[in-house]
């Protein structure tokens, strides 16, 4: 059994397990939040955060929590998830599961270091991605937690004062207009004390329709302020492209080849600043209507079967679609000079020192890297700057820090890089880790 349909099963509503990993020490607490017929429709109008009707609340800690969940024949599932947080030195998850709606929230919480006395009411800052129910448990939580493993590096590289969290949420589609779903899920964002924006699977006009009837804490709709931030993200990623490209072949850009995997909110934006720059397009996505809008978009572009991208021949390779996608089998087939895309978490590692040891692999083939959150970070400046100034947010008061992070940032890494024979990888963590974990 996996912990959701334990907590569900167990008549209750929440699951929080707590990691202290200065002392390798966990704690776990179970309880009844809210009662099942409460209309979360109602939040933030007739109820806030801290006042959800529950008749009957419940909670059980420590080691009752611990034997409930083995009695539920959940001891395994949680034991990996345990397992996942120490390796990546994660503070805490927390699952909140409303059986009724079918619909189950999980603040994957890395760090919140950064956040801490920051003046406001979010101390963490990362997206929201939404996983079919069918999906396992396992593999939603590993993507969660590697996701807010990198938000905790990615804002600490983006130099903004909020620490890591990814929001993953598991359930079938659901529409604009549907408000007990879309309250259910501003409550566990308020609840998590973070802000967020729209990732894989949760479209952008949900964003807004949070925004718009139930918390301020969600940025990124193209309603708000700064709209979309694919195209500031796609921005900075091709800023860290040009300088790369100057190590790796030592020249620009224009008739060289791109192989872009993902054409969404950032893969086609991106596509479009490289073949501006004059690179010739090899592109794949599993959605046909995506790659309409990219022949129509950037005109000669060749598309290839999604299984065959990450093997073609290129100058630069440009992962845009999910994360995870370069073990050490597939790094050993590539056959590009350089790997810089946009998307998050683009080694198949669930630590620090997985990374690490994968991006060296790269570099012993001879493939320029460095990791995603060191360029992939203008979306987030993005939601910072809509975050802070609400509709007065404007995207020309990113680009002086943009450029700085994306750009400069990126020729300073590759000089230490060239100096030291270090890889980018090892350097960047060496950097932002004395920030995050002050007490290492």
């Amino acid at each position: 059994m996996d912990l959701r349909s334990a907590v569900a099963e167990s008549d209750l509503t929440t699951l929080r397990v707590h990691y202290d990993w200065r002392n390798d020490r966990f704690g776990l607490a179970l309880s009844r939040e809210w009662d099942g017929d409460t209309d979360f429709a109602r939040y933030a109008r007739v109820f806030a955060v801290d006042q959800v009707p529950c008749r009957q609340p419940r909670a059980l800690g420590g080691e009752q929590a611990r034997e409930l969940i083995d009695q539920r024949g959940a001891a395994a599932a949680l034991s990996q998830l345990e397992s996942l947080m120490r390796a990546g030195r994660h503070e805490m998850i927390v699952l909140n599961v409303h059986r009724d709606l079918g619909i189950c929230t999980c603040n994957n919480v890395h760090s919140s270091v950064l956040g801490l006395n920051n003046g406001h009411h979010a101390i963490r800052a990362g997206g929201i991605r939404r996983h079919a129910p069918t999906e396992p448990e396992h593999e939603v939580l590993v993507d969660g937690l590697n996701l807010g493993r990198a938000m905790s590096f990615k804002n600490a590289g983006a130099r903004i004062p909020f620490g890591g969290c990814k929001m993953t949420v598991r359930c079938e589609p659901f529409a604009l207009d549907d408000e007990a779903r879309l309250g259910f899920v501003a409550y566990g964002i308020d609840s998590g004390c973070f802000f967020t924006g729209p990732d894989m699977g949760f479209s952008p006009e949900l964003a807004d329709a949070l925004r718009a009837r139930f918390t301020q804490n969600i940025v990124g709709g193209p309603g708000g302020a700064m709209g979309p931030t694919g195209t500031p993200t796609a921005r900075g990623t091709f800023l860290a492209i040009q300088e790369a490209a100057l190590v790796a072949w030592g020249g620009g850009l224009e008739g060289r080849t791109a192989a872009v995997q993902g054409l969404g909110a950032v893969g086609l934006p991106l596509a479009k600043l490289l073949a501006e720059a004059g690179m010739k397009i090899v592109a794949a996505d599993t959605d046909e209507a995506r790659l309409h809008a990219a022949k129509l978009g950037i005109g000669a572009i060749r598309v290839v079967a999604p299984e065959a991208i990450l093997q073609h021949e290129c100058d630069l390779l440009a992962p845009c679609a999910i994360g995870g996608v370069l073990d050490a089998a597939a790094i050993d087939q590539l056959r590009c000079r350089m790997v810089y895309g946009s998307a998050n978490n683009q080694l198949a590692a669930v630590s620090q020192d997985d990374e690490i040891e994968l991006a060296a692999r790269l570099d012993g083939r001879g493939i320029l890297y460095q990791p995603d959150w060191t360029h992939n970070t203008a979306g987030v400046m993005a939601g910072w700057e809509e975050y802070l100034h609400q509709g007065d947010a404007r995207l020309e008061r990113i680009e002086p820090h943009l450029v700085r992070v994306c750009e400069e940032g990126t020729r300073d890494l590759l000089a230490e890089h060239r100096r030291t024979g270090k890889t980018p990888t090892a350097l960047a963590y060496a950097q932002v880790e004395r920030v995050i974990y002050p007490e290492a």
